[in-house]
């Protein structure tokens, strides 16, 4: 997974601007990720995974911009992992059972 943030100080406003530009995964979470929009929680906010590229975060100061860009690594970190956990368990239990009964059993 590789994520690549712009980040822009806005002179006029004096604030700190903090965008997600690119978010890519590689091809096997990708097909994990397949039909699934997880939700990030970015500043006690759920954030659709696909709309997190459209969102721009103003902040207050450079420290709060860089803190914030961490915050979204580590979120993304997080809902992935629940994923990829949840994935893996159902690759393990899917599949079919069969059973035979003995007639001596009955």
């Amino acid at each position: 997974m590789r994520i690549v943030f712009d980040k822009e100080y806005d002179i006029p406003n004096g604030l700190y601007q903090v965008k997600v530009r690119e978010l890519e995964f590689d091809e096997e979470l990708q097909n994990v990720l397949n039909g699934i929009d997880p939700a990030v929680k970015i500043e006690e906010n759920d954030v659709p995974l696909s709309e997190l590229k459209e969102r721009v975060f103003e902040l207050q100061s450079r420290d709060e911009a860089e803190k914030l860009m961490g915050e979204i690594r580590g979120a993304l970190v997080e809902a992935l992992s629940g994923i990829i956990a949840r994935f893996k368990e159902a690759q393990s239990f899917n599949g079919s059972v069969s059973y035979e009964i003995d007639f001596n059993e009955l």
